[in-house]
């Protein structure tokens, strides 16, 4: 095979992976014309088809080189080209590599049902290889970690091989399922046996700590694990087990608290604050501890993420996610419609598509579940929700099915949208309206979707009806249906949740989307 040119070629002009002219000539079969040998007395015939065969090859190769600098790609022609985001020298891994360039797709029958040219497009993050468009801020997060010196440098690609899990003696600390949330004793007790095991695990000494309801959680444990570091994930207890599951085979620590309010020391983004705090308090201890370090001499790191804060989040939508679905979409975005779980993506997205490049007169709209101040944030100016008045920390929260979105707090990322007049509108959309959008999807569009995704193309439906015709409208499939099998896809979770279950068995309409017989009542 060639070589890689991003590394055997200095003047390769495509430093984020498309070979150079040379690579490509080594890569392709020497062009041999089949010329009789009995066709001596043709040799002006055979210079002709050798001629003919060096400019084909040439042609081919000139076409080759434009179709890798444009990013075109057989029936992914609106892709835009790959943006390496990796802020250090060390070659990406697969899983990097993989980040972006997420198709945008038009949903063709619901564009249909609009009528008048409307169309809504949705883009796919949920085919990021962490199956979620939270790898994108992950990816920065850890990678300005890394340059500020909060984490250590990551390991080369071929760096070390991790120790067998048969050395890893603080698993023998929880049970079976690798998590600490069944740890007994004091709150201490608990955080240490996450602690200990996360050290452990960690091949750089450094360790990604966050609170997050799971997606960002799957993101940052892949992203660790192929740069060295360990994580821990303190999640809150109402969230699917699927997520927890799939957090424990990624080899994350899971600490899992019960749900509270923000103001409550331990809510689950409180204590990831305070894990990280405790780990770089006994660095030195936990560094020298043999049982952890296995002969290994590392110095332990730790970092609050800090999703819902750190605008490293909100700048790589602004930079990477927004011009991407721009270029995708050739410039012809009319709306911008979705749910704000930390706010980086509505917030970055919004304001790159309003940006002076772009067109400043794109609207962007926030999908709000029930329970979720942002509603009244954008609508009246003021973070509030009437749940809030009979609310207490048990059902904090527990307001709305979906998952990873809304909040009672304005979040430094969805400032950057709110208070810069990027958001100009809000939708506040039922759980009964996702549910039923979630099965009309993967009924007449082949979309298993989440529940955050469902709220999302609700929003898209209601804004594209409201705008002139041939108009656009987007918003994104954040994750697919697979992350929420035991509670938003669970027929006895959604109907003891009091809403009505979408039967689809004798093929009727029961629960259409009141969105999309709003449309057909406006037909007849």
């Amino acid at each position: 095979p060639p070589p890689d040119p991003r590394t055997s070629n200095p003047s390769n002009p495509y430093p984020d992976g498309w070979p150079c002219c040379q690579c490509l000539f080594i890569s392709m079969p020497p062009f041999t014309p089949s010329v009789p040998a009995t066709s001596t007395s043709n040799g002006a015939g055979a210079l002709l088809l050798v001629a003919a065969g060096v400019v084909s090859s040439c042609l081919a190769v000139g076409f080759e080189l434009h179709r890798r600098r444009s990013g075109w790609k057989r029936g992914r022609e609106n892709s835009a080209p790959t943006t390496s985001t990796c802020s250090d020298s060390r070659k990406s891994s697969t899983y990097e590599s993989l980040i972006g360039r997420t198709p945008l797709i038009k949903l063709t029958k619901l564009s249909a049902l609009l009528g008048d040219g409307r169309s809504i497009y949705v883009k796919m993050e949920c085919m990021n290889p962490g199956g979620t468009g939270k790898d994108r801020a992950a990816l920065r997060m850890i990678q300005d970690a890394e340059a500020c010196g909060a984490l250590p440098p990551p390991l080369d690609t071929c760096g070390v091989v991790p120790a067998p899990a048969t050395q890893n003696t603080a698993n023998a600390r929880t049970n079976d399922h690798d998590s600490a949330e069944a740890s007994t004793g004091e709150e201490s007790d608990h955080m240490d046996a996450s602690i200990r095991m996360a050290v452990s695990r960690s091949r750089t000494g450094g360790i990604v700590v966050e609170g997050t309801s799971g997606s960002t959680g799957i993101s940052l444990a892949s992203l660790s694990a192929v740069r060295g570091h360990s994580a821990i994930v303190v999640m809150p207890d109402d969230q699917a087990k699927e997520k927890q599951t799939m957090l424990r085979c990624l080899g994350a620590v899971v600490h899992v608290v019960p749900n509270a309010a923000i103001s409550n020391p331990n809510q689950y983004v409180n204590v990831a604050r305070r894990i990280a705090d405790r780990i770089n308090d006994r660095s030195d201890e936990l560094g020298q501890d043999e049982e952890l370090s296995a002969g290994r001499c590392i110095n332990i790191k730790a970092t609050f993420i800090n999703q819902f804060e750190n605008l490293s989040n909100y700048s790589i939508h602004l930079e990477w996610t927004g011009p991407e679905i721009w270029s995708q979409a050739g410039g012809n975005i009319d709306a911008f419609v979705m749910s704000s779980g930390t706010g980086g993506t509505i917030s970055g997205v919004g304001r790159y598509l309003k940006s002076h490049d772009c067109n400043p007169y794109c609207k962007v709209v926030l999908v709000d579940p029930p329970g979720s101040a942002l509603y009244s944030k954008i609508k009246y100016g003021v973070a509030y929700a009437s749940q809030q008045s009979e609310r207490t920390l048990r059902r904090h929260r527990y307001d709305t099915l979906a998952e990873g979105i809304g909040l009672d707090r304005v979040t430094a990322n969805f400032s950057m949208g709110c208070d810069a007049a990027v958001i100009d509108d809000a939708i506040r959309v039922s759980d009964q309206e996702a549910v039923d959008m979630a099965h009309w999807l993967l009924r007449e569009e082949g979309l298993f979707v989440g529940s955050s995704s469902a709220m999302n193309v609700v929003g898209a439906v209601r804004v594209a009806a409201s705008l002139p015709a041939n108009s656009h409208t987007v918003t994104i499939v954040c994750d697919g249906g697979q992350r929420h099998a035991s509670r938003f896809w669970n027929r006895d979770f959604v109907l003891d949740w009091g809403l009505q279950w979408p039967d689809a068995e004798d093929g009727s309409d029961k629960c259409l989307p009141s969105c999309i017989a709003n449309l057909l009542d406006q037909r007849t």
